[in-house]
């Protein structure tokens, strides 16, 4: 029996399930590794695992295991939010290093994105 690794979302996909979003900048917050489901202009190129095809993406993300091994601190990673789910902007990488480590957080830099007639949405929000 075949078994199809989950692939990752798309945010660009996602987007266009509805006619207009409104954007927020939250600032930078922790968020779940758990809860980051997606890319940013990037999701054919990774997997489930945020695993990158290439020997040079390999040889990256090993570095930037070993280094949060060690505790090294690392810039906050750029994410885009839309229900509850976390798509990748900047910080692939860090992404795959912190799944395969089995770390719950990652600082991130979060955009929300708010789907137009949510209670979600206040007057602060820009249209996307």
């Amino acid at each position: 029996m075949l078994f199809r690794r989950k692939k990752v979302l798309s945010f660009d996909q996602e987007r266009t399930k509805y006619p207009v979003l409104y954007r927020r900048a939250l600032g930078v917050h922790p968020v779940e590794v758990d809860r980051i489901v997606g890319s940013v202009g990037r999701s054919h190129d990774i997997d489930a695992d945020f695993r990158f095809k290439g020997i040079f993406s390999k040889e990256r993300s090993h570095n930037i295991s070993r280094a949060m091994e060690r505790g090294e601190p690392f810039a906050a990673i750029k994410v885009y939010e839309l229900n509850g789910k976390y798509y990748v902007l900047d910080g692939h990488h860090r992404v795959g290093a912190a799944k395969k480590l089995g770390q719950e957080f990652l600082d991130a830099d979060i955009t929300q994105f708010i789907p137009s007639g949510s209670s979600h949405r206040t007057q602060a929000g820009n249209p996307a």
